[in-house]
């Protein structure tokens, strides 16, 4: 699958992250290595998963979003679109915080650039009571069916 909609949350520096309050038993993973998981359970009914992007003791993490198949997962996009949609078609679960997302069998690679006039930006999505939610921390690649909202 290809990545077409992520979100960003800067750990201390932001109060809609889950790491802003400092490390937890929950949260120990967001404060690094970069390339590790963070997966959490929401609403009691869907899983997130989370892509751990800051140095060893510093919180950071991109939330991924959605995605459209490539191989291997089907070929319905708005099965991919939104975060808890993505973490069940991968069958994830919190038993996969922390994994190493460089190097195991659910891994990241790179893919062929999408072009900029492509790529939107906006304020991140559900958050309603920090000024951060005003940052245009979402990305997404307009027109692609992956993406949770338009």
């Amino acid at each position: 699958m290809r990545l077409v909609e992520v979100e960003a949350y800067l750990g201390a520096r932001d109060p809609a992250s889950h790491a802003y309050r400092g490390p937890t038993p929950r949260t120990a993973p967001m404060f690094g290595p970069p390339g590790r998981s963070y997966v959490y359970f929401v609403y009691g009914m869907y899983h997130c998963l989370n892509v751990v992007t800051e140095r060893g003791g510093v919180a950071g993490a991109v939330l991924l979003r959605g995605a459209e198949p490539v191989e291997g997962v089907g070929d319905d996009a708005r099965a991919l679109a939104g975060p808890g949609k993505l973490a069940r078609a991968l069958g994830l679960s919190t038993a996969q915080t922390d994994m190493d997302l460089v190097r195991s069998a659910l891994s990241i690679r790179d893919a062929p650039a999408v072009p900029a006039a492509r790529i939107g930006r906006s304020a991140r999505i559900g958050l309603t009571e920090h000024a951060t939610t005003r940052m245009p921390w979402r990305l997404f690649v307009r027109g692609s069916p992956g993406v949770s909202r338009r």
